[in-house]
């Protein structure tokens, strides 16, 4: 990982997104591109004249800049960092900048000044993580030290296989351990059934059935992270139930403080762009969670 995309509007969520990035950064010592959108839209109707516009005026309208100086006093000397500051829409000016920084990654804050159009997830970023070529961590809570415990969602899809291959690499960084769950869903399995196999052999081996599903996904993630490992603590573990809610509980019991995970699984056409269950746990969960495409 060389550049991580950190964009920062001077609220709480992007404040403590900042402090991700930049313990990422310094794990990978990575180079930082702290981005500060004036958001166009939110400021034009300060101007009584199309032809008054100009970004400096815009600019000095939304009374931005002092954003970008308050995050340099959080960003230590030992890294190397890189301020940009845009007229634009968010989400697109994000996307703009991580493809002209060719950023590995995109650390950001869930909800932010501009994101008050959904109650849940901000629009921006449910944009951004629809759309982002690259990895986006969403950093829900304050950054509280390296982390320990990494939950990563996997249902043998191939960016399942990407997620936790991210996070063997992440625990190695860390030190951190690295449980492998898969949600055994016993709606997916029946609706597979034709009415004939289920009155031919019954539902009484649907257990076993899912037991087996578990065991196939199991083995795709040990073939994909076999050269990647390295002495990483790694656990396998499969639930029965809904993948959204029985991966957050999951999350709760253990403790863990990051999700990481694919942005859509087997059952992506459901989704156009993100996946149900991603956008079930982004919009849910309290922990930092990172979204591999």
């Amino acid at each position: 990982m060389k550049n991580i995309l950190v964009p920062i509007d001077g609220s709480r969520p992007s404040h403590n997104a900042l402090q991700h990035a930049i313990d990422i950064a310094n794990v990978y010592n990575a180079e930082l591109t702290i981005v500060n959108i004036t958001n166009a839209d939110a400021v034009l109707d300060s101007f009584d004249v199309f032809e008054d516009m100009t970004d400096e005026k815009v600019k000095a309208k939304d009374k931005s800049g002092y954003v970008l100086e308050k995050a340099m006093e959080a960003v230590p000397e030992n890294l190397m960092v890189h301020t940009v500051q845009l007229v634009s829409t968010p989400e697109i000016g994000i996307l703009s900048e991580a493809d002209k920084c060719d950023a590995d990654l995109i650390v950001m804050g869930r909800r932010g000044s501009h994101s008050l159009s959904e109650q849940l997830l901000g629009s921006a970023s449910t944009y951004v993580l629809a759309h982002a070529k690259c990895p986006v961590l969403l950093a829900h809570n304050k950054k509280e030290g390296p982390y320990r415990r990494i939950l990563v969602p996997a249902d043998g899809s191939e960016e399942s296989l990407k997620a936790v291959r991210y996070a063997v690499e992440f625990a190695k960084a860390d030190g951190a351990s690295v449980t492998v769950f898969h949600v055994a869903n016993m709606r997916d399995l029946i609706a597979e059934e034709t009415a004939l196999d289920q009155k031919k052999r019954g539902l009484e081996d649907l257990t076993d059935r899912l037991r087996q599903s578990a065991d196939r996904v199991f083995a795709l993630c040990k073939a994909a992270i076999a050269d990647h490992k390295g002495g990483v603590d790694i656990h396998f573990v499969a639930n029965i139930g809904r993948p959204g809610p029985t991966i957050l509980k999951k999350a709760e019991k253990d403790g863990s403080d990051l999700l990481i995970m694919g942005s859509r699984g087997r059952s992506g056409l459901a989704s156009i762009l993100l996946g149900s269950v991603s956008r079930y746990i982004t919009t849910h969960s309290g922990l930092p969670v990172m979204i591999v495409k």
